[in-house]
C-alpha cells in the first residue's frame, strides 16, 4: 500500500512541475524576450503577445514589479525603436512608463505595432499590459 501512495505521489509531483512549465513565462519564444540588461519584465498584452520591456527609472521599475505581484492590468508606453527581437521592436527604455489611463489613440497591440512597424517607428505607444515574470540580479 506504501508502494502505491509513493507511485501516486510521484505522478502528482510529475503533473505538477509540467504544468508549471507551461504556464510559466519561460516557455516563451526567446526572440520575444530579448533585452539589453540585466533588469528586465516581460509583459503580456491582451492577445497574450508576449515582450520584454527594459526602464532606467528605479520608480517605474517598482510599478512593473508591483504589476507582477498584485497581477494587475495597466498601460504601459514609451516610443517604438527597432529592435532584432521577434517583433522588430521595442519600447524605448529610457522613456517607459506605466500608466492608468492611456489617450484612446495611442493604444495598441504588440502585434499591431509589429505587423505596421514603418507607421508607429518613433511614435509614442500605449500597449494594455500584464506583467508576467521579472528578471533582475
Amino acid at each position: 500500500m506504501k508502494k502505491l501512495y509513493g507511485v501516486i505521489a510521484v505522478v502528482v509531483i510529475v503533473v505538477l512541475a509540467v504544468a508549471a512549465y507551461f504556464s510559466s513565462s519561460s516557455n516563451v519564444d526567446p526572440r520575444a524576450v530579448k533585452h539589453e540588461t540585466n533588469r528586465w519584465a516581460v509583459i503580456e498584452d491582451m492577445n497574450g503577445d508576449k515582450m520584454a520591456v527594459e526602464t532606467v527609472w528605479n520608480e517605474t521599475w517598482a510599478v512593473l514589479v508591483e504589476m507582477r505581484q498584485n497581477g494587475s492590468r495597466l498601460w504601459v508606453g514609451s516610443f517604438v525603436e527597432s529592435y532584432g527581437n521577434k517583433w522588430g521592436f521595442r519600447l524605448d527604455p529610457g522613456n517607459l512608463t506605466v500608466d492608468q489611463v492611456a489617450e484612446e489613440d495611442l493604444q495598441v497591440t504588440i502585434r499591431y505595432v509589429s505587423a505596421s512597424l514603418n507607421g508607429w517607428m518613433g511614435r509614442f505607444v500605449y500597449i494594455s499590459a500584464k506583467v508576467v515574470d521579472v528578471n533582475s540580479p
